[in-house]
């Protein structure tokens, strides 16, 4: 089981790792001369650095996180750590999904990614979905902590597995632990936890899912997130195509759940949500990423 305890500096790599099976990536986010930069303070590979970019031509990066083994086999494990000072601001996404592959003796292949967000800073954190392959072993967690005056557009999707290779391998992966799970101030505030320990499990969250072959939770913070945001985020997901949509707030969160056939519905529908929510907490309308 991954370390799921708070860390106080950069993560450093274990003299027993082997090299090409643990990925690792540190990043700080600091601001000088009134821009956002991303320095990574150490990578190691499949993990690749290749700097970020302005696509909305201010003072906030976008960084596409490069994993260069195009995926994890069998006992394989990644680690993003960043840390935001505070008042910066950045986009954090992905360069495609994150495949899991096959693994045939049983070892499982596992993802962290812990985000330490700073007072006053924005983080929007949006990557790719997540695809167990059949006969997949997957660990995975995605863990936020952000302060009171942070502000937060964070996005976590998972597929039922490879739904149009052949006759498909839909919920056939051996095994899926996965959470999602924001802390504010130190207190959880937000957990969203799939657990299948067997192929029994595994094929038991159709049902969970609604059929569904690909769901993404949305969560979302600011101190001042406007009055019925909810209900914007709601109508903007309706008649779209997806299995089920919906939008919910507790204080200055939102959360949003949405179940789709197709990954693009589901692409599509986050795109919708971050177009409601973005204007309000980065003051700037919802673009698609460029990833190329």
């Amino acid at each position: 089981m991954l370390d799921g305890n708070a860390i106080d500096g950069p993560v450093k790599p274990d003299p027993s790792w082997p090299i090409g099976k643990h990925a690792l990536m540190n990043l700080n986010i600091v601001k000088r001369k009134g821009r956002t930069e991303i320095d990574p303070s150490n990578w190691r590979i499949p993990y690749q650095w290749q700097g970020t970019h302005y696509q909305d031509n201010d003072d906030q990066p976008f960084l596409l996180l490069i994993n260069a083994g195009g995926g994890f086999v069998e006992g394989d494990v990644a680690e993003l750590h960043a840390r935001m000072e505070p008042g910066t601001r950045a986009v954090i996404t992905t360069t495609a999904a994150s495949k899991f592959y096959k693994c045939p003796g049983k070892a499982i292949s596992r993802e962290l990614v812990r985000l330490h967000v700073g007072p006053e800073a924005l983080l929007e954190y949006y990557p790719d979905e997540s695809i167990p392959f059949a006969q997949s072993r997957v660990e995975r967690r995605t863990e936020i902590d952000i302060a009171s005056s942070s502000r937060l557009f964070a996005v976590d999707m998972l597929s039922a597995g490879r739904i149009h290779y052949g006759a498909g391998e839909i919920f056939a992966f051996d095994q899926l632990q996965s959470e999602f799970s924001v802390r504010i101030d130190g207190q959880t505030r937000f957990v969203d936890r799939i657990v299948a320990l067997d192929r029994d499990e595994a094929r038991a969250l159709k049902t969970l899912w609604q059929g569904a072959h690909h769901v993404a939770t949305v969560v979302c913070y600011d101190a001042a997130l406007p009055h019925g945001i909810e209900a914007e985020v709601e109508a903007a997901l309706a008649d779209h195509g997806l299995t089920s949509a919906g939008a919910s707030r507790v204080g200055n969160m939102l959360t949003s759940r949405i179940l789709a056939k197709e990954a693009w519905h589901c692409h599509e529908a986050v795109q919708r949500a971050w177009g409601v929510v973005r204007p309000h907490i980065a003051g700037k309308p919802a673009k698609l990423i460029r990833k190329c």
